[in-house]
């Protein structure tokens, strides 16, 4: 599903001084080049001109402990390209999700942002 790569892989040290300036919002870096987000343990890079629509899901997540269970929500950036998902970057902070899209519109004129 992911077209994002890896920040340590050859096609990503190209952008390893894009990810040091660019600025972090929780989970997520919006740099001059591309958006950088963790996929597990993994830095990723998604260079901007590879997608063309950014839309937030959402999603209430049950958790039982011993005692009893608790409701968390959980967010994703999803990146499109085509009407086809290419990658979601994951957060568990809504804010944080809204500060990446609000530094993604500021940066990116022709990216449809919403469903």
């Amino acid at each position: 599903m992911s077209s994002a790569f890896r920040l340590n892989s050859p096609e990503g040290r190209p952008y390893a001084g894009d990810f040091g300036a660019a600025v972090r919002t929780g989970p997520y870096r919006v740099g001059e080049r591309a958006f950088y987000f963790r996929e597990g343990l993994q830095k990723m890079c998604l260079p901007y001109g590879s997608f063309d629509q950014v839309f937030k899901r959402s999603m209430l997540c049950s958790a039982r402990h011993c005692g009893g269970v608790d409701h968390f929500d959980t967010f994703w950036l999803v990146f499109c390209l085509e009407d086809r998902e290419l990658c979601a970057a994951k957060t568990i902070d809504e804010k944080h999700a809204d500060a990446a899209m609000a530094g993604l519109k500021a940066r990116l004129s022709d990216v449809k942002f919403g469903v």
